[in-house]
This record gives structure tokens, C-alpha cells and sequence, in this order.
């Protein structure tokens, strides 16, 4: 197998973007909600700046874009997405540290000794002899997704460097604000890509990719009550707080995060504030058809209406919102896309593991949107942690299976 992408090269082009502190801010209602996902566009936008088949821009709300002329026009046009941000489980700087040739024993993270375990992460025995690049223990790696933008970066350059490899025009997306709600492809003008398929680096280890997601939304409900001093409570006091506690008892006891798995959905109840006049109540909804995340809307609906007519209407209100689709739908349309990704992966010696996602990705948007789009893996493991960590070589093959889909794209892949 021809290697194409410098594993050296590959791990400083990701260390360095992890030096950039793009932790998303959710209580921040701009895009991007932090400075930094800017600094790190202009970073990547600078690597270019003197490579005349690339064009670049950034807008006002710091999606980026590096469109790489085709050399091919007759082969298909791709996008290649990665998000800007990291998420906002731990806002410290990165201080990445590389591993090298991993001898199967528990990895100390030197700034705080805690360890990230064989027991605990037994896919480390995976990567005895490699390389891993892991975290000082203070803060997330930021692999999700800096490892996806130094993958696709490598591939751009590799088909800059080498004008024999065919290729149509290729697009590197960057997106702000993804951990956050997905707040960047929601903002995307996708028919201006002109792409005709997506690839988003996104996920998890390395043969991993993902055939199916579920359906996102969220529920804000508010209520009113009406205070009176506990003395002389009886027949006056509404206790707001226990009207919201009413919503939480007649949601389905078995259908919580902690109690489900695979395909089952649930309602996760996660954030409740108030006191006895005013009471919010902030519930995620999740469900992997389309019927059943219809029927929780239902459902939410179906109460917010019986404590109405025992409250009054103006006093208990619902708000329904959606946050992203199912790309199974879309992806079942172009059967050629996944066909490529698991092409690619057998010849680069790669086991595919099609995975059914209990998340969303930006690909959750941009599908629905037009542009049936893949996610791949990037390689890293136990994403949102300090222990998270990163096999280099995962890393440089993420890269390879940009260049290997790329080049299969100029031929029929059976589905």
C-alpha cells in the first residue's frame, strides 16, 4: 500500500491547531459563540494562502471554505466538513503530548496522574507500537475535531503536491459552533457548494462510520404559579416547581438516557430552574424513526394540554423545537456514497463498522439540506474527556480515506 500522508507531518499540523482554544460557549447566542474558532479559520485559510488552485473564504459567522480547482471536471465534486469548536465539558488550553511506540501499559497523564487505563479502555491493546496523542490531564485533546481538519488539510495538500492525482473540485468546509446545536451548518448555504457528495470527520475509531443517526429535538415548558405565605397556603398556593415535577412523572419511566441503548430512543429531562411563581423545564427528545420522535412531540403536547385546563392556558406553555434528521433517508438515496467509504476502507487494510450513531453530526443538517453527506471516523476515542485520546496512525489513515474515496469517485463503485 502507497503511503501518502506523512504521519510526522499529520500529528504537528494537529498539535499545532489544538494550541488554539475554540471551546464553544452555549450561553452565547452568536455564531461563532467564541473568537477563536476566527483564529483557527485564518490558521488554515494562511496554509494556503500561496497555492494558486486553492481559493479561500471566511464570513461573518467564520464558516470557511477552501475550494481546490478540479484537475478532473469530469469526476465528482466533493466536500469535505469540520467543525471549528470543541466542547464545552472543559474549557481549559490544550496541552497535547505524543506518546510514542505504546507499550500496552496505563497512560499517565503527566499534569495530574490520573490514568487512562487498560482496564477501562481496553481498545488500547489496539495500538501497542504506535504512537498515541493524548492530553496533560487538564483538558480535552479537541480531537472532536481538530483531528478531522488536520485530515482533511493533509489530503488537500497531498493532491496540491502531486497534480497526477485526479480530482474534481474539492471543497473543505469548516464550521463553527457544531457541539452547541449545530449551529454552523444551520447556517450553511449548502446549494453554494455545488458538491454532490459530503464527508464529514466526525466520529469515533478507526473503521468506523456512520449509516444512521436519530431524529433531535428539544422542549422548553414554562409555568406559573401563585405564591402565598405557607401559613395560609391551603386552597391559594400553585406550587410551579411541582407542576414541572408533574411533566417529569407522566414521561415514560423506562425512556431516560440512562436506561436505554442502540436503536431506543428517549426523553431526557436536563435542566430545571425556578421557584414557586416561575418554573422552566428543558427536555431533549430522541427517537431513530421518524413516527416515534413525532409521537414524543405528541406526547409533550398531550400533557402541556391536560395541565392547561387544570391551570389555565396562559399559564403553562410549550415550546417544540427541531434540532436535526435522521441521514439514513438521505444516504438510502445514494448508496454509491457508502459503497465508496467501505471500498476505500478495504484497500487501505481497514475493517468497515457501520455504526448506528445515538447522536447528530453536521451531516444531520446538511443532508436534509441537499448534500447526502457520510461521517468517518478520525480515529480518536472517549470524545468530551481528559482521557480522550488519539491513535496517530488512525489519524493519518483518516487522511488516506479522504484520498482513496477521492479516487474512487472516478469510478463505479458497486453499492
Amino acid at each position: 500500500m502507497t503511503i501518502r500522508i506523512n504521519a510526522d507531518q499529520i500529528i504537528d499540523t494537529f498539535i499545532r491547531y489544538t494550541t488554539i482554544n475554540t471551546t464553544s460557549v452555549p450561553d452565547n447566542n452568536q455564531l461563532p459563540s467564541c473568537e477563536n474558532q476566527y483564529k483557527l479559520a485564518q490558521l488554515v485559510v494562511s496554509e494556503f494562502s500561496n497555492v494558486n488552485t486553492v481559493e479561500t473564504s471566511i464570513n461573518a459567522n467564520a464558516i470557511t471554505v477552501l475550494s481546490l480547482a478540479a484537475n478532473s471536471p469530469e469526476m465528482p465534486s466533493i466536500a469535505f466538513f469540520a467543525h471549528l469548536d470543541t466542547a464545552p465539558d472543559n474549557a481549559n488550553d490544550t496541552h497535547a503530548v505524543r506518546v510514542k511506540n505504546y507499550d500496552g501499559k496505563n497512560i499517565v497523564l503527566p499534569a495530574t496522574g490520573e490514568e487512562i487505563t487498560v482496564e477501562a479502555f481496553p481498545e488500547l491493546l489496539n495500538y501497542v507500537g504506535q504512537d498515541i496523542i493524548t492530553t496533560d490531564g487538564t483538558s480535552l485533546l479537541g480531537a472532536d475535531d481538530k483531528a478531522a481538519i488536520a485530515a482533511a488539510v493533509e489530503a488537500i495538500r497531498y493532491m496540491v503536491a502531486n497534480p497526477e492525482f485526479k480530482h474534481g473540485d474539492i471543497k473543505l468546509v469548516l464550521l463553527p459552533d457544531e457541539e452547541i446545536g449545530i449551529r454552523g451548518a444551520k447556517a450553511l448555504n449548502v446549494a453554494q457548494l455545488n458538491a454532490d457528495f459530503g464527508i464529514c470527520l466526525d466520529c469515533c475509531g478507526i473503521g468506523e462510520y456512520v449509516i444512521e443517526n436519530w431524529y433531535a429535538g428539544s422542549a422548553k415548558m414554562t409555568f406559573k404559579g401563585v405564591t402565598a405565605h405557607p401559613m395560609s397556603a391551603k386552597g391559594k398556593l400553585v406550587n410551579a416547581v411541582l407542576i414541572a415535577n408533574e411533566v417529569i412523572n407522566a414521561l415514560p419511566e423506562n425512556e431516560r438516557p440512562e436506561l436505554t441503548e442502540g436503536r431506543e430512543g428517549y426523553f431526557w429531562v436536563n435542566k430545571i430552574t425556578g421557584n414557586t411563581v416561575n418554573a422552566t423545564l428543558e427536555i431533549a427528545l430522541r427517537d431513530f424513526k421518524i413516527e416515534g420522535y413525532q409521537s414524543r412531540k405528541a406526547l409533550l403536547q398531550s400533557i402541556t394540554e391536560q395541565l392547561q385546563s387544570r391551570y389555565g392556558h396562559e399559564n403553562i406553555t410549550l415550546e417544540l423545537s427541531d434540532t436535526y434528521d435522521n441521514v439514513k433517508a438521505g444516504l438510502d438515496k445514494k448508496p454509491e456514497i457508502i459503497a465508496s467509504v467501505q471500498q476505500a476502507m478495504r484497500n487501505l487494510s481497514i475493517e468497515p463498522k457501520p455504526l448506528i450513531m445515538r447522536g447528530g453530526y453536521d451531516g444531520s443538517v446538511i443532508t436534509p439540506a441537499g448534500l447526502p453527506t457520510v461521517n468517518i471516523f478520525t480515529g480518536a476515542h472517549n470524545f468530551h474527556s481528559t482521557k480522550e485520546f488519539l491513535p496517530a496512525e488512525s489519524l493519518r489513515l483518516a487522511s488516506e480515506m479522504l484520498l482513496e474515496i477521492v479516487a474512487l469517485s472516478a469510478q463505479e463503485v458497486p453499492a
